[in-house]
């Protein structure tokens, strides 16, 4: 098909992908709400720590003030940890005080040390704009009740807010 140009109509046609030249394109000229856009992040740094409790400890928070009630809140995050011999954990997640994510990591019976990570990927959709906490917590759980070694655990987490 030979490309045709309508000028009292303003349209182009025949033009196959690609076809058009570099920077014709603009903003305007794209479907309005494609795709979210980042409108805040943070880089919140990196926390450590160590326990032995078999409840849930802090290890870590920070908070988002979203800026519509339509925004999600995006949380990349990564625990290391060195769980010593027969130890098992777990690691949560809370909004304010509303748990949005549980994981729990097991080792199997051991002298050995056991060297794991933990990614987090959480899109959360918290529908307000009221300043939220975001909390990790950690815990050592043991499988049948044995052992009582505790585990060390270090990470980085980033968080952004997405256009709903």
């Amino acid at each position: 098909m030979p490309i045709q140009i309508n000028g009292s109509a303003g349209t182009i046609t025949g033009v196959s992908t690609g076809g058009l030249p570099d920077g014709i394109v603009d903003a305007d000229m794209l479907a309005s709400g494609v795709g979210g856009k980042i409108l805040t992040s943070g880089v919140t740094g990196s926390w450590s720590g160590s326990t032995a409790s078999t409840s849930y400890v802090d290890s870590t928070s920070f908070n988002v003030t979203p800026s519509a009630t339509s925004s999600k809140i995006l949380i990349l995050a990564v625990m290391n940890h060195v769980q010593d011999s027969r130890t098992a954990w777990a690691a949560q997640v809370l909004r304010d005080s509303t748990q949005i994510y549980e994981k729990s990591q097991w080792k199997f019976a051991s002298t050995n040390r056991n060297f794991g990570i933990l990614s987090f990927i959480i899109l959360d959709e918290p529908n307000t704009t009221s300043q939220i906490t975001y909390k990790f917590q950690v815990k050592r759980t043991t499988p049948g009740g044995t052992g009582s070694d505790g585990f060390n655990y270090g990470g980085n987490y980033v968080y952004f807010e997405v256009a709903g």
